[in-house]
């Protein structure tokens, strides 16, 4: 079926229409990988496996969504399709991943309204695509999900059910939104605890206070902006994470929001009062071997070239009152980079050796099997097409290796992470059309690439438009930076 590309306005037909090769066609893997990093934008293609799952809609269109899984620092990606109409006059963009957790995807798909779709992997079933019901009244629409951040989505396990069940096909969706008076933000610290059951289809909202929780704020300095949404061991509790501040961390399920909830800060060290909003650019939160895990990226220019360091700090999660402990602590200066660097060509070089410190630096991610591994990106300049992803061995001081995302795939709109860890790759089998056993480290043959001179970025006309390296998902580097004033702190040219 042909497909008219009307995406002109987000981005070029290459970023939207053509996805990666790496992930597809599957081939056979006995060990599919542990965790995976999902870009959060979907491509709109016609790709199928065994993790393809279709949903019709009431307005007779029908949504195909498939999963492409490889193992990090590659990134994994979803294609969104429509098998019965033509994709152009379906999806008005790119359909968004909000949250995962465990075998669940929550997805929002922009067509003639607002459609929420959770992906169900199926664990040895077929995989499941299913409708998340709009509230009815009282609920205005605009209150209703309005940050996509925000968003936790939770198994909902009959007794006697674990993870591997392929009957568990219930669910929570719970959502942290702050409370409107009249569609206006209310008072600070006054939020909607607002949770969709889909086995009854039904909504319920309570209302939840920063002030009655255990281990509340200052009165004085009361706020929250949630970034970053963790579930924790037990699957009804959920962490909704200010990454300036702290974490409001409650059971969404047992019907008693406040004596059950606390509020935890981040390490004194990292709390910033001052900033709202994209923290995810110099910050990462996760639980890795069962701790809260917590990364600081901090960037400065010294001399004409860029330095930075990582801090990791992090607490036990079922211990939420002991101190937080740092963990690693690493400067630019002191990592190791040499030839057991794999790709270390892809760096740009000085007097013919790899220079890290060429590359203006954000977007620390911890990988979610090791504590020590983190994962940056990097670019020479703020309009080079392409990112190198840097892999850092915090323990060991050493960059593992370098790889290579589309920094155009980024986009500051309605979703303000790039990509999320997932771990829902455990739940695919070798059938489910998860990406053959790679050899690692992988090697690719390419300079650093930049962007030509006085080509315009987003061009209509794509013909002979090549992928590089076949890797995806990069991301816009132009943000603040915590220990900067600029708007565009990695423009420090």
């Amino acid at each position: 079926m042909a497909t008219v590309f009307p995406y002109r306005w987000t981005k070029t037909r290459h970023l939207t229409l053509c996805p990666p090769t790496h992930g597809h066609p599957p081939d056979d893997r006995r060990h599919p990988p542990p965790w995976i990093i999902l870009d959060v934008r979907a491509y709109i293609a016609d790709r199928q496996n065994a993790t393809t799952a279709t949903i019709d809609l009431i307005n007779g269109y029908q949504i195909q969504i498939t999963i492409c899984t490889a193992p990090p620092p590659l990134v994994s990606y979803i294609c969104a399709w429509s098998p019965n109409k033509d994709p152009s006059l379906i999806f008005a963009k790119e359909p968004v991943v909000a949250c995962v957790n465990a075998d669940l995807i929550f997805l929002r798909i922009h067509s003639d309204q607002v459609y929420h779709l959770v992906y169900h992997a199926g664990a040895g079933a077929s995989p499941s695509l299913t409708l998340v019901r709009h509230p009815d009244r009282p609920y205005h629409y605009c209150h209703y999900l309005s940050e996509l951040d925000s968003i936790a989505i939770l198994p909902h396990r009959r007794a006697g059910e674990d993870d591997f069940d392929s009957d568990s096909t219930g669910f929570y969706v719970c959502s942290l939104d702050q409370e409107l008076w009249c569609g206006l933000p209310g008072p600070r610290g006054h939020f909607k605890l607002c949770l969709y059951d889909s086995i009854d289809g039904k909504w319920s909202q309570e209302n939840l206070r920063l002030d009655q929780l255990r281990n509340p704020q200052d009165k004085d300095t009361v706020f929250h902006y949630t970034e970053k949404v963790i579930t924790l061991h037990d699957e009804q509790v959920v962490a909704f994470v200010d990454l300036w501040r702290g974490m409001v961390i409650c059971n969404v399920v047992d019907g008693s929001k406040h004596e059950g909830s606390s509020y935890v800060p981040l390490p004194l060290e990292i709390i910033n009062l001052n900033k709202i909003k994209n923290g995810l650019i110099w910050r990462d939160i996760a639980v890795v071997n069962g701790r809260f895990t917590v990364v600081r990226l901090r960037t400065w220019l010294d001399s004409g070239t860029f330095s930075w360091d990582l801090s990791t700090w992090s607490k036990t999660v079922t211990c939420l009152d002991e101190d937080w402990r740092e963990d690693f602590v690493v400067d630019s200066d002191d990592i190791l980079v040499d030839e057991g660097t794999c790709n270390v060509e892809l760096l740009p070089k000085l007097n013919d050796l790899p220079a890290m410190d060429k590359l203006q630096i954000a977007r620390p991610m911890l990988s979610l099997m090791d504590a020590h591994v983190v994962y940056i990106m990097g670019k020479v300049n703020i309009s080079d097409e392409k990112a190198v992803v840097l892999t850092v061995d915090m323990a060991n001081k050493r960059l593992q290796e370098v790889s290579v995302r589309d920094a155009q795939r980024i986009i500051d709109d309605d979703c303000g992470c790039s990509y999320k860890q997932s771990t829902i790759s455990q739940y695919f089998t070798s059938a489910a059309g998860v990406k053959g056993n790679q050899k690692r480290p992988l090697k690719f043959h390419m300079q650093y690439p930049h962007k030509r001179q006085g080509e315009t970025i987003c061009r209509p006309d794509v013909t002979g438009l090549h992928e590089p390296l076949q890797l995806d998902a990069g991301s816009n580097m132009g943000t603040k930076d915590e220990t900067e004033a600029s708007d565009y702190p990695m423009d420090l040219e």
